[in-house]
């Protein structure tokens, strides 16, 4: 057993570091708080830019991002680069290449780790930065750039984005979104009610606006949901962590108690045998 002593410094060691822990996890919980108050912003901007596919007839359009369901696949997988991320990381990639068509597929990763873990794999892919801070929309346009240009070359006319959605502040699941085509989009105009409107650029150059727009909306919630993932794993971890060091410092108070006590109780009977010998000399 450790001396009194040695196990006061860790059970004062242990205390800090549990300390610590509560803070960071506070701190991350008011993070996912924060974030999810902002969520609403996505659904007042889809009411008001679906509004641009229901007075407009799409349906004689015949453009690669509308119609195209047989082409070549794309894969967009979202990975974190925080910590405590690893198994969503994994659940994320390897639902990906799971996906139907996926070894045929061209394969764009974001992240370092998740990169780093595709390499293991030895797959060829294309790698994006992870999303960092408050440079989420900043990263949404980059990846909706490469995402336009590589789909009018048509070196993907279908693509999937697969991410750590967050279904609740304990819980995250591995979600599928499909990006391209974009079908149900040209799907939305109006059966009644229809207004003449006075259209001066040309449809193509229309729809690939609205669809550079709608691409970079989806991608800049993803990404929102990626870092709510993110916050609240990194909780549920702390969490965990904060638990064990709590049982482990009861565990150290007890032997403390316990090693303290033997020692006031070794010193008593030390101090009474030692009277008794003076008292018998």
């Amino acid at each position: 057993m450790l001396s009194a002593q040695k196990l006061k410094k860790e059970l004062e060691l242990n205390a800090e570091l549990t300390e610590l822990l509560d803070v960071l996890k506070g701190i991350a919980s008011s993070q996912f708080r924060a974030l999810e108050k902002r969520k609403e912003r996505f659904t007042t901007f889809l009411e008001a830019f679906e509004g641009f596919f229901q007075m407009i007839d799409f349906s004689s359009i015949d453009h690669p991002f509308a119609r195209d369901t047989t082409g070549k696949l794309g894969i967009i997988m979202v990975t974190s680069d925080e910590g405590f991320m690893g198994g969503l990381n994994t659940r994320v990639i390897n639902t990906a290449l799971n996906y139907t068509g996926a070894k045929e597929a061209q394969i764009i990763v974001i992240g370092e780790r998740g990169a780093g873990y595709l390499s293991g794999l030895g797959h060829n892919f294309v790698k994006f930065p992870g999303i960092v801070g408050e440079e989420r929309y900043e990263a949404a346009v980059k990846l909706k750039d490469y995402i336009m240009k590589e789909g009018m070359s048509r070196k993907f006319s279908r693509l999937i984005l697969v991410y750590p959605k967050p279904i609740s502040f304990t819980v995250q699941k591995v979600e599928v979104i499909k990006i391209l085509p974009c079908s149900e989009l040209f799907e939305k105009r109006k059966s009644e009610g229809r207004e003449d409107v006075i259209i001066e650029s040309s449809l193509n150059s229309i729809i690939e606006f609205l669809l550079g727009a709608w691409i970079t909306e989806k991608l800049f919630e993803v990404f929102e949901d990626s870092k709510l993932s993110e916050f609240s794993a990194r909780t549920v971890h702390l969490e965990e962590s904060h638990q064990v060091l709590l049982q482990r410092g009861r565990r150290i108070q007890f032997q403390y108690f316990r090693s303290h006590h033997d020692l006031v109780d070794r010193g008593m009977r030390e101090t009474f045998s030692a009277q008794l010998i003076r008292r018998e000399k």
